[in-house]
């Protein structure tokens, strides 16, 4: 990353231009990233769910959401097991 992506990146974040990208900035501060990707986790279980049983997506869709869920779950299961690992050997 440049220095110029490097600014451009937290004007966006301080002026609200992606409201999304502000409030996951405000949230990691708050909380760190590997509770944020933990709740995601979480979270892509159930969405995952519900997009098999949603009548109203596309199987292209369907598709993206189940696999952008299944990449947010390993990546939390990843998260998880490093955490426990950690509390393992302390």
């Amino acid at each position: 990353m440049t220095q110029i992506e490097r600014e451009q990146f937290w004007t966006k974040i301080e002026t609200g231009e992606n409201p999304l990208l502000s409030a996951m900035s405000s949230l990691v501060e708050k909380w760190g990233l590997p509770a944020i990707i933990m709740a995601l986790g979480d979270i892509s279980v159930v969405l995952s769910e519900d997009a098999i049983d949603a009548e109203n997506l596309t199987a292209n869709q369907r598709g993206l959401i189940m696999n952008a869920c299944a990449q947010v779950s390993n990546l939390s299961d990843l998260m998880n097991a490093e955490l426990e690992f950690i509390k393992a050997n302390k």
